[in-house]
């Protein structure tokens, strides 16, 4: 007889696009109980858990928290609050998944860690990227050596996400094409090439201070770099490739969520004519691997996961940091 998963209760805080996408693929993860909504909006509460299937609605944080039933807290509110729920939940003996980003900065991530660590619960970034069957069989071709000594990193995510003046976007939320596209982009440049010798960078950046296009350079050792770019009012081809000595593999738009890539490799014959498609069917919207790596990590009492621990979230956001720091800024029209 196969024993049963262990059981979790959820609590959403946040009724955007993304908590519906999550919800969703919540629902076909064995083990996971839809206990919680908050949304400031009582209707907004009450939809999404009918929706949903969510056994409560609240408009109180302080009610979700005490809540003895919720086990961990989803995070997907705006940038600028992250931090602050994250660390109430833990210090309310909550679990946590906070949306990318995890904080604003590198050291809002170090204080949700420090949190984390304080009260012994587990906190992660929902990098969904990280957990993708796609990209962990591509992270393994390279570390087999099929592209040979890695080169280069090429990544963009662009696209137009309403008018750039747009009340969605405020400094006050934190809102930036930083934090919301070229954090997927940083994240493969890291795990591909690591910690960044160099930083060049310009972006454009509206009077009030949010960020709406971004090109960035990484710089290596041994002349290896990494080519960036990200906005929110314009397209810019959604896809990334990682090249080397001995080839280069593409992944299919959007790469940040792609099931698949293509790979070049062997002599200039084998890599032009003979490309190799992997593909990996897609569950749901694409966040059931990653909710089911947190469900593994909290039913073996991990605090955080191996594929994805939060001294990786730091150290995207330190990257981040820099490349904001380096911006030579062009005002938005």
């Amino acid at each position: 007889m196969t024993d049963r998963p262990a059981a979790f209760g959820w609590a959403i805080l946040g009724t955007g696009t993304v908590s519906h996408s999550v919800a969703a693929d919540l629902s076909i993860v064995d083990g996971a109980r839809r206990v919680g909504v908050w949304s400031r909006s009582a209707q907004n509460a009450e939809s999404f858990a009918a929706t949903h299937r969510f056994e409560r609605a609240f408009t109180s944080i302080d009610n979700v928290l005490a809540a003895p039933d919720i086990d961990i807290v989803y995070i997907a509110t705006p940038h600028a609050t992250h931090a602050r729920l994250a660390i109430a939940s833990l210090e309310a003996g909550k679990h946590v998944l906070v949306e990318k980003p995890i904080g604003v900065d590198a050291d809002e991530a170090r204080a949700i860690a420090r949190a984390a660590e304080a009260n012994n619960r587990f906190a992660m970034e929902a990098t969904w990227m990280r957990f993708a069957p796609a990209y962990i069989a591509l992270r393994e071709d390279i570390a087999a050596g099929t592209l040979g000594d890695i080169s280069g990193v090429r990544a963009a995510f662009g696209l137009p996400f309403g008018h750039p003046e747009s009340e969605r976007w405020t400094r006050e939320r934190r809102s930036s094409t930083l934090l919301d596209q070229a954090i997927y982009a940083v994240t493969l440049a890291r795990d591909v090439l690591g910690e960044p010798l160099k930083v060049s960078s310009e972006a454009t950046v509206r009077a009030d201070g949010v960020d709406l296009t971004l090109h960035a350079t990484l710089g290596y050792a041994g002349g290896r770099f990494a080519q960036l770019a990200a906005s929110m009012v314009t397209y810019l081809e959604p896809t990334a490739a990682v090249s080397g000595t001995n080839g280069w593999a593409t992944l299919a738009p959007p790469f940040w969520a792609t099931d698949r890539y293509r790979l070049h490799a062997g002599d200039l014959g084998e890599a032009f004519g003979e490309p190799i498609d992997r593909v990996f069917p897609q569950q749901g919207f694409g966040y059931v691997p990653m909710l089911r790596a947190v469900h593994d990590a909290l039913s073996d009492g991990a605090t955080q996961h191996s594929h994805h621990p939060l001294s990786d979230s730091v150290a995207v956001l330190q990257t981040l940091d820099t490349i904001r720091s380096e911006w030579t800024v062009t005002a938005s029209a």
